[in-house]
């Protein structure tokens, strides 16, 4: 094979941020509903749902987000409403609400294609991670891609929130280094801060289009094909000869 280890973004590159599912919720309604999630969260336990909640979230995540910088999250943004309402310290409970605030993840969002190739690149011995920008903490994302059914074929979720440097920034790369040797290719959908900023660091990069076709870029291979990215990891020669 010619990369033994695989790094994945994951909105736009595993996940189709702009999903419109049949029967389900968008990537986009999740979050609208976030207010409505939280206030039935509060009233199952017990507390008082404030008034103007989705007013008060959205204001408490701007000044989170203002301090915090990277090292904003969903679960610190929980912490801050539960001592905001006034709700005794339960870490397992404010956990919790962190999750209500993101909502699911649906298979049905999934790129086509995607999970037959984290299948087969797991059933070829590629170890595979996932590296990202995000508000969610490693934990809310392994929870999330367990949901999906998807999990199994990660080591490790390195999430900018729990490093506090987000892609291009070569640290949030340095954090997702695998211990191990090897040639490393890191899988995402932005030029900059995936292409770019990986190739900085020193891996090379797989480009996912997932609109009109990119410019000339740093990445060794460009894709919208989950199969052509599979068989260019695992150096198999297509029908037309690629390798």
């Amino acid at each position: 094979m010619k990369y033994p280890l695989v790094i994945w973004d994951s909105g736009g590159t595993i996940f189709n941020t702009t999903a419109q599912p049949t029967g389900l919720p968008s990537p986009r309604d999740i979050r609208r509903q976030r207010a409505s999630r939280a206030a039935h969260f509060l009233e199952m336990y017990g507390h008082k749902v404030p008034a103007s909640l989705e007013a008060t979230i959205d204001a408490t995540e701007k000044e989170s987000r203002a301090r915090l910088g990277a090292w904003h999250s969903l679960e610190k943004l929980a912490a801050a409403l539960y001592d905001q309402f006034g709700i005794a310290s339960r870490g397992d409970e404010r956990l919790m609400f962190a999750d209500a605030l993101g909502g699911p993840r649906y298979r049905e969002w999934l790129w086509d294609g995607v999970a037959d190739a984290l299948a087969a690149l797991h059933a070829a011995g590629v170890r595979q991670s996932l590296l990202v920008n995000s508000d969610w903490t490693g934990r809310m994302m392994r929870r999330a891609y367990a949901g999906v059914g998807l999990a199994q074929y990660f080591e490790t979720f390195t999430c900018s929130c729990d490093v506090g440097a987000d892609k291009p920034d070569p640290r949030i790369f340095a954090a997702g280094q695998p211990a191990l040797p090897g040639a490393i290719l890191y899988v995402g959908d932005d030029v900059v801060k995936d292409v770019e900023g990986a190739t900085a660091f020193g891996w090379d990069a797989a480009l996912h289009l997932t609109g009109a076709a990119a410019g000339p870029t740093r990445a060794v291979v460009t894709f919208r094909d989950y199969r052509e990215l599979t068989q260019f990891v695992l150096n198999k020669e297509d029908e037309n000869g690629m390798d």
